[in-house]
């Protein structure tokens, strides 16, 4: 089967919303490298390379009644195609997921459960956020973070700005909600106490940030607000993607990415392209709906079932240029934040 044609079939292109009487640019999400990035698999989470040319990425296994693991892949785009995903040399044995690159390609950092020095004896695996170093030979061994950006709260999906600022979510003790938004800057080589991003964070869930490499555009995961696409009859809290602008004092209240960018299915893992022309997500839209606007045939299901619209995560990319329309569309509305 032919499965970048099946998801072409499915696209459709969309215009966002006018703000404030100013209509927003159409956007159109694209599947990221279909049958060698995105495939029949669970995948999400892509970070790239400054030159464009390799990208880490997170694989999930399937899981019922056990825990799932999460492997950070690496592939490179040679003769314009995507090798075939190997387990990067730091991953593979504990669950490795959300992955920042900095902007020169000298220092990756992931979220990880592997157990810290002083992790209790015997007690759950913690998420914190690990760092590997790059050298000639390749990575270093990975290296927590420390005690000023990691807690026994988990600590996950990073976003790295181009000064070396550090975005991150957290569920420590002293937020807003059950997961937060927070910022610690670079000062001579170390990490800041961690500050709450005022204007962004609620009471509810907000995550997975995605912070561009000038610290003007910020995207992010939140979930049951009154404008969520599945908030309305879905069996579970299903995560859309947000969107704030800064004009260096402060962030705009944060506005809903509408469809065709987020769905009532599950968005997330976002993340800004090493080039700027680019932004990733993830998302398990898939072939199915309930109900189903027309019945199936055998043949017809089975090949959903065995395609990249199955239901697992994918990979999609939408140009930046739609997002930065858009803020500039607001600016020129009624300023900013």
């Amino acid at each position: 089967m032919n499965h970048g044609r099946l998801f072409h079939l499915v696209l459709c292109v969309l215009a966002l919303p006018p703000i404030n009487g100013i209509a927003a640019p159409a956007a159109t999400p694209e599947l990221f490298a279909p049958g060698a990035i995105s495939t029949v698999d669970d995948e999400y989470g892509i970070a790239m390379m400054p030159d464009g040319r390799t990208a880490y990425f997170t694989k999930r296994s399937p899981t019922t009644n056990t825990p799932s693991r999460n492997v950070i892949c690496v592939t490179q785009l040679v003769d314009g195609h995507w090798s075939e995903p190997q387990v990067a040399s730091f991953s593979g044995r504990y669950s490795d997921f959300g992955i920042a690159i900095a902007t020169d390609g000298k220092r990756l950092i992931f979220s990880s459960d592997r157990p810290a020095e002083k992790a209790a004896e015997g007690g759950p695996p913690n998420v914190d956020l690990w760092a590997v170093d790059r050298d000639a030979e390749g990575w270093s061994e990975p290296r927590n973070l420390g005690a000023r950006v990691n807690t026994p709260a988990a600590e996950a999906y990073p976003s790295l700005a181009a000064d070396g600022t550090l975005y991150f979510s957290s569920g420590r003790p002293g937020g807003k909600g059950s997961a937060d938004l927070y910022r610690s800057r670079l000062v001579d080589g170390d990490y800041t106490e961690p500050e709450n991003i005022a204007g962004i964070n609620t009471p509810g869930y907000e995550s997975q940030p995605a912070i561009a490499p000038d610290q003007r555009t910020l995207v992010f995961v939140a979930a049951d607000r009154s404008d969520t696409l599945a908030s309305k009859g879905a069996p579970y809290s299903r995560p859309d993607l947000y969107i704030s602008f800064s004009d260096g004092k402060g962030w705009s209240k944060p506005r809903h990415l509408d469809a065709p960018i987020s769905s009532t299915a599950n968005e997330g893992a976002p993340g800004f392209a090493s080039d700027g022309h680019w932004l990733y997500f993830s998302s398990d839209r898939s072939f199915v709906s309930l109900p189903m606007p027309r019945r199936l045939g055998a043949r017809e299901y089975e090949a959903g079932l065995h395609s990249v619209l199955n239901g697992w995560n994918n990979i999609y990319r939408v140009p930046l240029a739609t997002l930065e329309r858009l803020r500039d569309a607001k600016a020129n509305a009624k300023g900013l934040p």
